[in-house]
Parts: structure tokens; C-alpha cells; sequence
């Protein structure tokens, strides 16, 4: 009777600490950094600006070089449209290029373009009405 309390005890033990170890492994040590974690960012591409919305900063080129700040330079404006990407690490800045070239700007020409080839009261499908 003695040997199968001592049993089921061990058995137990063995339970509770392969269940710790197991939640423990899933979970980085609070020192790393998590791989694969992507961030949420903002980027205009008018104003080649970047904005982390968890952090609430700003980071735009300031004399070739990429400042972080909470409040942008009066310089600054951020007009025109955004565009929102997930990105891993806290440096996206780093891609620029790649960004500048997949988010373009839209140029106001573009935007009177598309708004003169349409006429949304009419319904027109984006056909010109001739009279």
C-alpha cells in the first residue's frame, strides 16, 4: 500500500514539473526578444514618414539620418493617404526603398484623372456620357 501512495505521488510530481517546463519552453525568457512577432505601422509615402501606433512615435529623415520623435517638426505634414504593414522588428525604416517603391505616392493629377472618368450621380460605370 506504502509503495503505490509513494508511486502516485512521484507520478504527480512528474505531472507538475513536465507541465511547467512545458509552458515555460513556449514562452521566451522576459530578456529575448520574441522572433517572428510581427508590428503594425503606418507609413505616408508623401512625407516618407513612418508611425508606430503601439508607441504613438513618429520616424522621418532629419539631415540623411532617422529620428524617432513623438511630435513631428512643423515641417512636416502629413497629407494624402497612408498605408498600414506588419513589419518584424522596430526598425522598418531600414526597407525605405522597398517602400518607397511599392507605396508611391498618388499624385493630384492621378486623383483628377480618375475622378473625370466617372461621374458618380450618374452611374455611369466610369464611361464619359456623350450629348
Amino acid at each position: 500500500m506504502r509503495r503505490t501512495i509513494k508511486t502516485v505521488i512521484l507520478f504527480f510530481a512528474f505531472l507538475i514539473g513536465a507541465g511547467t517546463y512545458t509552458v515555460n519552453a513556449q514562452n521566451p525568457p522576459a530578456h529575448a526578444k520574441a522572433h517572428g512577432v510581427k508590428k503594425k505601422y503606418r507609413y505616408y509615402p508623401q512625407a516618407n514618414v513612418y508611425f508606430d501606433p503601439v508607441a504613438k512615435r513618429y520616424t522621418y529623415q532629419n539631415a540623411g539620418r532617422w529620428t524617432t520623435t513623438v511630435n513631428l517638426p512643423s515641417s512636416i505634414r502629413l497629407v494624402g493617404s497612408y498605408n498600414d504593414f506588419d513589419f518584424d522588428g522596430d526598425d522598418p525604416w531600414k526597407e525605405n526603398s522597398k517602400h518607397k517603391e511599392k507605396y508611391k505616392p498618388v499624385k493630384n493629377s492621378d486623383v483628377k484623372k480618375i475622378e473625370s472618368t466617372y461621374d458618380s450621380n450618374k452611374g455611369n460605370g466610369g464611361k464619359k456620357n456623350k450629348k
